[in-house]
């Protein structure tokens, strides 16, 4: 595999991970949506169903503001790992992220600050970070990774995950799960009709089914503590705990960012 699928199998994947935890993340403060708690005395705890999930699932992550992340990616016939942490805010402007990837020959750092995509890919790009700006249309990279802001944008996403929902099922008993009871649900979505995906890239947007079927793993406080999905065969899970913990991200320093873009690096070291 070529340095360069490699990269647009990864970002696919990563990108089917994003629909599934930020498209749900936050409340667009429409009447229509808001969760319809069970009727049983004690917790009030919010019955999870197909035209309430995706608000409930939001709210929890918006009111726990951060979480930690750790991502087994199958893409391309091959395994990667990721970690990092998320800071969930209620728009892509507050959203940030820091994440480690190895990609085998490459081990990537990185950072999602202001909607500025910073990505350090060793000796590749000098041990220096690339900085591509998201908002900036004219760059056909920002084209590309800019559906990540898509994604972590609750504003824009919630509207396209609920229509793009086919199917919602509970399903199986629960799992211990960092640290509790995490009830599994089988929920399947329909791509095409998420606008993000439909603006990638030819080589990207290859890699994504028109269908994809998620199974999340649901905490008893209404936040996700694992999906599981498949893509072209490959599975991929993501891990999700310390939930409210403090996270500092920020942009690395200004000698440390490169003056190249993406289009002027060679060829990735040998493995």
């Amino acid at each position: 595999m070529t340095f360069t699928r490699k990269l647009s199998s990864v970002v696919a994947t990563v990108l089917l991970a994003g629909l599934s935890l930020s498209a749900c993340g936050g409340s667009d403060g429409s009447d229509g949506d808001k969760a319809d708690s069970t009727s049983g005395g004690g917790g009030g705890k919010t019955a999870l169903t197909q035209s309430n999930f995706a608000q409930v699932i939001g709210d929890s992550q918006t009111k726990a503001k951060s979480t930690h992340v750790d991502m087994t990616i199958g893409a391309g016939g091959q395994t990667f790992k990721a970690q990092g942490d998320a800071k969930i805010g209620s728009s892509a402007d507050d959203t940030s992220v820091s994440m480690t990837m190895d990609l085998g020959s490459i081990k990537a750092d990185m950072r999602l600050v202001d909607q500025v995509f910073y990505m350090n890919m060793g000796q590749m790009s000098d041990d220096k970070f690339l900085k591509i700006d998201l908002k900036d249309k004219s760059n056909p990279f920002a084209q590309q990774y800019g559906q990540i802001m898509d994604q972590m944008d609750p504003s824009k996403q919630m509207a396209q995950f609920k229509d793009a929902l086919k199917s919602f099922e509970k399903k199986g008993e629960p799992q211990k799960i960092d640290g509790v009871e995490a009830q599994p649900y089988v929920v399947t979505v329909d791509t095409t009709k998420v606008k993000a995906y439909k603006d990638l890239p030819g080589a990207t947007k290859a890699q994504i089914p028109d269908t994809i079927v998620y199974t999340m793993f649901i905490g008893p406080d209404n936040l996700p503590r694992r999906m599981e999905f498949e893509l072209a065969g490959s599975k991929s899970t993501v891990d999700y705990s310390k939930w409210g913990d403090p996270v500092d991200i920020k942009a690395p320093p200004a000698g440390e960012i490169s003056d190249k873009d993406l289009s002027q690096l060679g060829a990735p070291p040998a493995a």
